[in-house]
């Protein structure tokens, strides 16, 4: 006697079966490459492999979706410590979330695809260090100098210290190359009459760091007077980045002494590299009034004079990031940190120990 398939009974087989291929496909190519099986056993040998060797991250800044900010300190460190471990840097091919949250990056900094190209990694030939889990510090695994695998996968994340990549700062800032429609959009976020003055920039974060529970937001008391204290040293107009331009308008711009100078920015979402690229043009100085903003933190290092660069001491405000940070590998040496008196407002330097 033969089974007789309904119609009814093939629609559902039919529907169960495609169903099945969906979470397959999902499963393959939404979740995170998993290195877990990757042996973390270290691999010295006196006698070098004459071959080229790679390094690797996670990258879960990309993969996670996070700022452009933390982003972009994942991606030069580890251009900065493949350079450092003689490495070349690359990403991993079998990751396809990765290589499709790459896609915006690559476009917008063309270097980024010239310099670290995509390629399958082999398991067996793989070696997977666990980095610190501190977002803000510098750990570089000397051990790694002798490592003979042909693939090392530095399993951490963010990486966010500029110890990284400082051996290649002028190669980084080739990186911001915009095009030529960008630059015609740069050039006009510019008032004529603004060319030839000093140009104060800051930057103000509110947002999710307000409520988030872990950052620090900008703080309008420090905001206005530290606005005033950089002008003190340099008067010129001053352009505010936010993600909250009502918010500087209300607290800021109004309440400000300097209303007449403050210029407040368009700061598109879908084009934060315009920000950057306008710092590296024309920002004579950078204030960063969110101490833990990485976006902050790279309008500040792509500006054109580093000893001109104002950030607020982190360990004066109620961010939890402080605890996962050495100062001295975030915040670079030649940056100015400053405190704020609470009983009277007063902004002062402070010495960076």
């Amino acid at each position: 006697m033969h089974c007789m398939w309904s119609p009814k009974s093939k629609l559902v087989i039919l529907i169960a079966v495609s169903l099945i291929i969906s979470i397959i496909f999902i499963t393959w190519c939404i979740l995170p490459y998993d290195y877990s099986n990757i042996p973390r056993t270290t691999h010295c040998d006196n006698i070098l492999k004459n071959e080229t060797k790679y390094l690797l991250f996670p990258m879960f800044t990309i993969i996670s979706g996070s700022g452009l900010g933390n982003q972009l300190f994942e991606i030069f460190s580890l251009l900065g410590m493949a350079e450092k471990l003689n490495r070349t840097a690359i990403f991993n091919k079998r990751d396809w979330f990765l290589n499709f949250r790459l896609k915006n990056v690559r476009e917008k900094i063309p270097k980024i695809a010239e310099n670290v190209r995509s390629m399958d990694i082999e398991p067996s030939n793989s070696m997977r260090y666990i980095n610190s889990p501190a977002c803000c510090e510098y750990n570089f695994p000397h051990v790694l100098h002798c490592e003979q695998s042909k693939f090392v996968v530095i399993d951490g994340r963010y990486f966010q210290s500029f110890k990284y990549f400082e051996n290649f700062e002028s190669e980084i800032r080739g990186f911001f190359v915009p095009s030529g429609l960008e630059m015609v959009e740069v050039d006009s976020m510019i008032s004529f009459d603004d060319l030839s003055k000093f140009k104060n920039c800051v930057h103000i974060r509110r947002g999710d760091f307000v409520t988030d529970g872990q950052h620090a937001g900008s703080d309008p008391e420090f905001t206005r007077n530290a606005i005033e204290y950089i002008y003190e040293k340099n008067p010129g107009p001053i352009f505010i980045f936010s993600n909250e331009q009502n918010w500087v308008k209300q607290e800021i711009s109004k309440k400000s002494k300097l209303k007449n100078e403050i210029r407040i920015m368009p700061t598109p979402k879908e084009k934060p590299f315009k920000d950057l690229y306008f710092s590296q043009k024309y920002c004579n100085s950078v204030l960063i009034t969110a101490p833990s903003s990485t976006f902050g933190w790279w309008l500040g290092y792509l500006s054109k004079n580093q000893t001109n660069v104002y950030f607020r001491d982190i360990r004066e405000v109620e961010d939890s990031v402080k605890y996962q940070m050495i100062d001295d590998d975030f915040f670079p040496a030649k940056w100015n940190k400053l405190g704020l008196m609470s009983n009277n407002g007063t902004i002062f330097l402070k010495k960076n120990v």
